[in-house]
């Protein structure tokens, strides 16, 4: 009930009427298990835009090791809260309260997750956080996020372009309130690439 309450008081901030379930929340880091299971993996640097309640922070914090990091960037003030609480004790996790587009960390990323409300927003808005992810992705960096059956394919054709060219993976939920589908797109940019997404930005 606290959930649907934010719901109502701000669509543009919280995209769920409920917290995601934890079959959605485990599959979305399975390519991240996938990772961690190679006993050659390196230290991993991991973002998680919009923690919300913190279900698909609770699986990603599960597989963590002590040499991984993991930075949380959440703009609602009560839910950056919750997420405060839970975490503040773990040295190899840092919550961020700030808009993802004003957070600028002197790191990039292996795994970026997602979990906003990318149909509620201006599609100018959409474009300008997926060329931000994208920036802060490692030139091979994964991207994992999930989109509500109840919605069309694709609000933002810039959006549905990325997708079409990074997609690795793709899974339907129907364990989740409402069903979703999973996107996991695998980044391999070259330079070339990240310029082109530095002009876009520009244009």
């Amino acid at each position: 009930m606290e959930h649907l309450l934010y719901f109502l008081k701000d669509l543009k901030q919280v995209g769920a009427v409920a917290p995601s379930s934890k079959f959605l929340a485990k599959d979305l880091v399975t390519q991240l298990q996938n990772k961690l299971s190679d006993a050659d993996c390196q230290p991993l640097n991991i973002l998680e835009v919009g923690a919300g309640t913190g279900s698909l922070t609770k699986q990603i914090a599960k597989h963590l090791r002590p040499q991984d990091s993991l930075d949380i960037v959440e703009i609602h003030k009560k839910f950056y809260q919750i997420i405060g609480s839970k975490y503040r004790h773990d040295d190899n996790i840092r919550i961020h309260h700030a808009d993802i587009l004003n957070f600028h960390p002197q790191i990039k990323y292996d795994f970026i997750f997602s979990s906003l409300p990318y149909e509620n927003m201006p599609e100018d808005i959409t474009k300008q956080i997926w060329e931000k992810k994208l920036n802060l992705c490692l030139q091979k960096a994964y991207i994992s996020y999930f989109k509500y059956l109840k919605f069309g394919d694709f609000k933002s054709d810039f959006e549905e372009e990325i997708v079409k060219t990074y997609k690795h993976d793709k899974k339907i939920v129907f364990l989740n309130i409402p069903p979703a589908k999973i996107y996991t797109l695998e980044i391999n940019q070259t330079d070339n690439e990240q310029d082109t997404i530095k002009s876009s930005n520009v244009a």
